[in-house]
C-alpha cells in the first residue's frame, strides 16, 4: 500500500508517519520506484503500537526509539522484556541528599517481595528510591516500608497475573506488543479505577464531615 493508504488505514496522518520514518520508529518500505514506495502489515502493526503508547501512554519519542531498539534485543524474551521495562520507565530526577537511604530501602523493600530476579541496575530501583525520597519530603505519610506493603502486595498479584495471561502463540515482537500495551492501557485503566474507587470510599467515609 502507498502512505496514503497507510494513513487512512491507521489514522496515523502522513505528515507523522514520515516524521516516525525519519526518526527510525518505522522500518523503511519497499522503494519500487524512486516516487513509490510500498508499505504492508508490519507497518500497520508499528503504527497501532506507537500510536497507543503516543495517545495513550504519552511516552516521549526517546523512549519510543528505545522500545523498538529493545524489539531488537537478542536473547531470551525475559531479556526483551527487561529491556522493554527500562524503555518505559521515566528517567529518575537527579538524587536528593536523603536518595542514598531510600535507595537502600528501595533495595529492601524488593528484597522483601521475593523479587530476587530483578536487576540490580534496573532504571525501576532508582524510580523506587526517587519516589520514596519524594514521600519522605512531606509530613503527610511516615518514612517507613510497611507503609508501602499493601501496595506491594496488589503489584506482585497484578503482575503475576499479566505474564501468566501472556500469549504463547505469539512471536517475540507479538509478546513484546502485547506487554507494552498491557503496561500503558492498563496502567491507565488502574489509575482510573482507583480514583474512582477513592470518590465512592471517600463518601462513605466523609460525606457527612464539614471541618475546617
Amino acid at each position: 500500500m502507498r502512505i496514503s493508504e497507510l494513513s487512512e488505514r491507521t489514522g496515523v496522518p502522513v505528515p507523522t508517519i514520515k516524521y516516525y520514518l525519519r526518526e527510525g520508529l518505522l522500518p523503511e518500505g519497499d522503494k519500487r520506484t524512486p516516487r513509490l514506495t510500498e508499505y504492508d502489515d508490519r507497518h500497520v502493526r508499528r503504527l497501532g503500537l506507537l500510536r497507543v503508547l503516543r495517545d495513550v501512554g504519552d511516552v516521549p519519542v526517546e523512549g519510543l526509539k528505545r522500545l523498538v531498539a529493545a524489539a531488537e534485543t537478542r536473547g531470551t524474551v525475559h531479556d526483551l522484556f527487561a529491556v522493554a521495562a527500562d524503555a518505559l520507565a521515566p528517567t529518575p530526577p537527579a538524587p536528593g541528599p536523603g536518595r542514598a537511604e531510600t535507595r537502600a530501602m528501595a533495595d529492601a523493600i524488593i528484597a522483601h517481595a521475593g523479587w530476587d530476579r530483578v536487576r540490580e541496575d534496573s532504571v525501576d530501583r532508582d524510580n523506587l528510591a526517587a519516589t520514596l525520597e519524594m514521600v519522605g519530603s512531606f509530613d503527610t505519610h511516615p518514612r517507613d516500608p510497611a507503609e508501602i506493603a499493601p501496595y506491594v502486595a496488589m503489584a506482585d498479584r497484578l503482575a503475576r497475573h499479566e505474564i501468566a495471561n501472556l500469549d504463547d502463540h505469539k512471536d517475540r515482537v507479538g509478546l513484546l506488543e502485547e506487554m507494552i500495551v498491557g503496561q500503558v492501557v492498563f496502567a491507565s485503566v488502574l489509575t482510573t479505577l482507583r480514583r474512582l474507587a477513592e470518590e465512592h470510599h471517600s463518601h462513605e467515609r466523609f460525606a457527612e464531615d464539614q471541618r475546617d
